[in-house]
Formats: C-alpha cells, structure tokens, sequence
C-alpha cells in the first residue's frame, strides 16, 4: 500500500509536467506509462488478494476492513486516470506519431486512443474525484450489503433438527436427482428471499441509481451505450448478437422441451432446469477431477496440460463450499506474483468438473499475457470469456465421444443446460436490466415491480419451454452481477463468450494441429485492440449475423442429436 501510494504521487508529478509533455512527448509518455502499469498493478494485486479473503468468509470483520481500506485509493487512482487523459489531451503531437518512432510504447496504440476518446466522457478533476469518494460509501457500500446478505443467508431445512441451509446450498440442490428435493429447495430459497426483499431492492435502487446518474453526467447516451463501449464492440455487433439470440429461442425451447420429455414432465419448472438425467451418475473427486482436466489439456496441447498441472500442484484452488463463502466460480489475478487464484464450490459432479475448466481457462489467458504491461493485459468482458468457454467445450467434447450410446442423453444436457443458461437465461437478464435502467431513470423500483420485471423477461425468453408458473421472480437478487457499479449490463459478454468460444471450436476441429498456436496469438491479443479486431484475426467478422448464426448452428447439432434420442431409449430421472 505504502508502495501503490508512492507510485500515485510519482505519477501526479509527471504528469502535470506540462513542459516536459510538450518539448519531449516520447521521454514523457514512456515514464507516465511505466508508472500507469506499476499502479494498475500494485492495486490489482491489493485487490485481488483482500477480496479473495474475504469471499471465503464474509462474516471476517478483519477481511471486509482490509478490503475497504485497499478501494480507499480507488479516489487517487481515479484522480490519476482523470489527469492523465486531460494531459494525454493537452499534447500536441498525435499519440500514433509517438508510437512510431519508439520500440517502447508499441503496443499503447488502441489505448492510447481510448483514453483520448474517454476524456471527453469524463467530468472535471474535481468532480470525478468526489464521485469516486462518495462511490465508497455510496454504490459500492451497497454492492457489499448484498455479498454479505446473500452469502449468509440460510433457512431451516430440517424443523425436527433444526439444520438449516444458506441460499447457496439450495441453489446446489438444483441439481439433485430427486424431484421433491429440488422443489423443497426452490420453496425455501423464494421465502428466503422475500424475507430480504426490501433491503437487496434498496441495495439494487442504489445501484442502478448511482450509475444512471454518473454516467448520464458524463455525457452518455445510456448506461449500455457505455457499456458496449467497456465490451469494445460496436453497436452493430450488439445488435448482431442480440439478434441471434432472441432467434435462437425456439431452438433452446426444443431442448427444454425434449428434456422435460426425458424426465417424464409435461413441462419443466425453474427447479428442473439444472436437473440431471439418469445415465451419468458418476462422483466426480476433486483427485479425479484434476486428473481428467488436465490429460484432456495435455492432449490438446502440453503447455496447457502444464499449466493445469501447475495450478492444482500449487493450490490455487479454494474448492470445498462452506458457510460465509460466497456461490458461484471465479478466477482473479495476482499480477505483481505473476499468479491466479480460483474459487468454486464443487460439488462431485461432471458440471462442477465444467466450472473448474471454465476458471483455468481464464487464468490460462492471464497466463498468455504476464510479460505484457497491465493496460495491454486489461481485455473487455466480450473476450474475458473466450478461453473459459473454449476449454469447457473441450472438455465436454471428450466426455461425449467417451460416453456409451445410452449415456449420450446425460451427457448432451449439462452441456445444452450451460448453453441455454448463456443464451436463454442470459437474455433474460439482459431485457430485466434494460427495463429496470429506464425505469430507475425516472423512480425507485419496488420489490413487487422488480418481480413483475424479472417475471416479464423469462416469459419472452423462456416462453412455453418453462412453467407459467414456477419461475424465478427473484434472479434479481441472486445474481451478484447486477449489483456491480462500473459493470452494468454484465451480462451480454457471457453470451458474446459462449458463442464466439463455440465459433472457435469448430474452427480447432477443422485444423486441430495449427489451431493452438492461432489460438494462443488471439489471446495474446485480447487485450491491445477492439472486439472486432481482435476476432478478425481468427477469420470472423462479428458485426455480421453470419457469425453469430454460425455459432448458434453449432449448438443446434447438439439440440438435434439430443432429440434423436427417443423418449423410450433415454434414461429416466
């Protein structure tokens, strides 16, 4: 910290040297961009390493302190980012011509053009200073309110012996075999919900509120036209990849239909989405899990194979779920360690083997990009998930081709399940937070309405592929993402990764000897252009529907073949 400060300072002098910047532009950018990637760097770290700690225990009071005293400097961090656009303005000569000539800064190109074009979304010093400083106490305090609500969050499960489970735990058994469980389970994480209703309504109020206001004093449109901008995508390819997904519909409806067939349903409940078929019904050890993952890397190439190994030899894993930690998956960077941390709650199933591939392969990608400086490092959303989703469909590729013909069904629905959650769930998302960002505009949103809203969104999305009604009306307050400040909209990119990842595993099965190393020059990328550059360079233009249409055909092979399999053959759960 004493460290991260010193740099800040260091960085402030420079750049308000006006002199310098103007009778020798290349000396003077090349030390403010040293000094930029140190800071990034020193905080990433900071941060990484205070929120790891306190995701596994959100109840330790010395976790959350330590953790809000690293986003103090989120102000002179800002303050920083704010003076250096003004003084990247301020120059006279073109940043491109600077580049030019100097083997140091190649590479600083797109962000260099980014930054000029953000200082004209940007409010004064001063300004942005306050609002960084009342973001702590402000959007941020609410985001923390609801980690801490909902990771500890529980209910009795058993009355005759008091046990209770938290939300997260009965999210899990979703995916239990059992029929009346998962509806035991879906009963009690509704009331538990309600019970909290009012207080996450006012956390996502804030919010959605903070945000509305920030960015439309900035000079955005709206908070999604800043938030295609975060993607580095244009308009036109959002508007490609909605198209595509909203077209995909009936597709995903086939499979949530033929799913409910096998499970012997008229329909499918909310409680049934993440039900497995009879057929698979392996336990999957954490050992077994580490073995499988990384022989299926090694086959594909050794140095992902290696760093697999490296990752579970050197613990970078927290697997096990436990109370105070909170759901869900992730990978964070440690960049002054040159490292990567994973969380997940495994749970012995082939999905919980998905989830450990998707997070190694994020920190696989970091791994690519070590040696580069941080804003080189720093990828979009719409990218972030390219390896994730690559290496999970690797690995679901081998397990369907290992699977015997009556085990295929059980195998195709985890798969078809993450699809459908990426595509279907995920648009459903998406028109929430746009209705819920016009709204938020204008008024505070009650409990009831944000239900209402939640419920209208699956209902165009999921349609007569769901129960009328047994739906989720509370996903607004399960999912952590939208209660994110800077990231509004975090949810479209999952679904940009799932496509694109697919688009380009079908370009490895055409070429799967080439592939790895196109495949690491991409990723190595990532990080220095737009969207649209970036995945050009693999032969894919995403500004079309071509593309995304493409993407979508490869999963309908899969829709199709799961339909083949006959009621009558398909096993029963």
């Amino acid at each position: 910290m004493e460290n991260l400060s010193a740099t800040i300072a260091d960085f402030r002098t420079i750049a308000e040297d006006r002199e310098r910047a103007a009778t020798s532009p290349g000396s003077w950018l090349r030390d403010t961009m040293e000094l930029y990637n140190r800071a990034a760097d020193l905080y990433e770290n900071l941060e990484s390493y205070c929120y790891c700690r306190y995701s596994v225990e959100t109840a330790n009071e010395e976790a959350g302190a330590a953790l809000n005293r690293v986003t103090e400097f989120t102000v002179p961090l800002n303050e920083m980012q704010v003076a250096f656009r003004d003084a990247l303005a301020r120059l006279d000569a073109d940043p491109e011509d600077i580049i030019d000539g100097d083997e140091d800064l190649q590479g600083y190109t797109w962000f260099l053009n980014e930054e000029l074009f953000l200082q004209t979304r940007q409010l004064s010093g001063p300004e942005e200073s306050l609002a960084a400083d009342l973001n702590r106490p402000g959007g941020g305090a609410w985001s923390r309110l609801h980690d801490s609500v909902s990771s500890q969050l529980s209910v009795v499960w058993d009355q005759s012996t008091g046990e209770q489970k938290t939300v997260v735990e009965l999210r899990n058994l979703a995916m239990s075999a059992d029929r009346t469980i998962r509806k035991k389970a879906y009963d009690l994480e509704l009331s538990a919900w309600e019970s909290v209703e009012v207080p996450l309504s006012f956390a996502l109020n804030g919010v959605k509120g903070f945000t509305h206001i920030l960015n439309s004093r900035r000079g955005w449109a709206s908070t999604l036209e800043r938030s295609t901008r975060q993607a580095r995508i244009t308009p036109r390819t959002l508007e490609s990849l909605i198209g595509a997904m909203r077209d995909a519909l009936p597709l995903f409806r086939r499979y949530m239909k033929a799913k409910a067939t096998m499970l012997g349903l008229p329909v499918l409940s909310f409680y049934d989405l993440f039900a497995p078929l009879a057929g698979d019904d392996d336990s999957w050890s954490f050992e077994r899990a580490r073995g499988y993952i990384t022989e299926k890397f090694t086959d594909f190439s050794p140095d992902l194979g290696d760093f697999a190994r490296h990752a579970f030899s050197s613990s970078w894993i927290d697997a096990k779920p436990q109370k105070g930690k909170i759901g869900g998956a992730y990978c964070i960077d440690m960049p002054v360690a040159a490292e990567s941390r994973i969380l997940s709650n495994f749970d012995g199933t082939f999905d919980g083997v998905s989830t450990l591939t998707h997070e190694l392969g994020h920190a696989y990608h970091s791994s690519l990009l070590r040696d580069l400086p941080a804003v080189q490092r720093h990828y979009p959303m719409t990218l972030a998930e390219t390896a994730s989703i690559f290496s999970e469909t690797l690995i679901f590729s081998h397990r369907l081709s290992e699977a015997p013909e009556a085990g295929k069904a059980a195998v195709l629905e985890p798969f078809l399940q993450g699809a459908a959650q990426v595509v279907v769930d995920i648009l459903s998302r998406f028109e929430f937070e746009s209705r819920l960002m016009e709204r938020r505009a204008t008024d505070e949103v009650s409990p009831r309405e944000l239900k209402e809203l939640m419920l209208a969104a699956q209902e165009s999305t999921y349609g007569d592929g769901l129960h009328p009604t047994e739906r989720h009306p509370y996903m607004w307050a399960v999912k952590g993402h939208y209660y994110t400040v800077d990231l509004a909209f975090y949810n479209f990119p999952y679904a940009f990764g799932q496509l694109f990842g697919m688009g380009l595993f079908a370009l490895y099965r055409k070429d799967p000897e080439q592939f790895p190393e196109l495949y690491r020059k991409l990723l190595r990328e990532t990080g220095r252009d737009s969207a649209e550059k970036v995945t050009r360079s693999a032969g894919f233009d995403i500004e079309t529907r071509e593309f995304w249409d493409g993407a979508v055909a490869e999963i309908a092979s899969y829709v199709e073949q799961f339909e083949s399999l006959s009621p009558a053959s398909a096993p029963r759960g």
